[in-house]
């Protein structure tokens, strides 16, 4: 998909409706992401399910914590996120947990997802206003944290809807 937006923004879209699924785009080093060049260097990758705390919900089953993690083993190396577009995958310690986990694992800077059952509208609100924010900043990583802040600010939902962000510790 051509860049349409300012900023320029390249979209890449996968159905993803298992946890095989999963590994067949994202795992390293044979997943299809990692096969093209223009997808492997994605600042943020968006998981958009059905969630519960530490676990996503495909059409296909569930993809707990530990299939999560070994699908995005090795990211790190540059500078990306996950961002978790999914109900009460971050809520509780189990969803602590997982961000701790997926984030030693997975050797990304940073997680994003809620802590509470989220309306998809609602949420979509969130995650548009943080991509928009993130891609419009000349330096989103260093401004990571005030550009997460600023959605809060601006769209109290978000703190309702438990929206969060966990950093990697260095």
């Amino acid at each position: 998909m051509a860049p349409l937006l300012n900023p320029p923004l390249t979209v890449a879209h996968r159905f993803v409706d298992s946890a095989e699924g999963l590994a067949y785009y994202a795992k390293r080093p044979d997943g299809v992401m990692w096969r093209n060049k223009e997808l492997f260097d994605a600042p943020i990758f968006y998981l958009a399910f059905h969630g519960r705390p530490g676990a996503v919900s495909p059409p296909l089953g569930r993809i707990e914590s530990d299939r999560l993690c070994e699908a995005f083993a090795g990211y790190g190396g540059y500078r990306n996120l996950v961002y978790f577009a999914c109900c009460s995958v971050l809520r509780g310690e189990k969803g602590r947990r997982f961000a701790r986990d997926f984030l030693k694992a997975s050797k990304v800077r940073a997680v994003i997802g809620y802590t509470r059952s989220v309306g998809w509208m609602a949420s979509l609100v969130c995650d548009m206003l943080f991509l928009h924010r993130f891609y419009s900043d000349p330096s989103p990583w260093r401004n990571l944290r005030r550009i997460f802040n600023s959605v809060s600010r601006d769209y109290p939902a978000a703190r309702r809807l438990g929206h969060t962000l966990i950093t990697r510790e260095r």
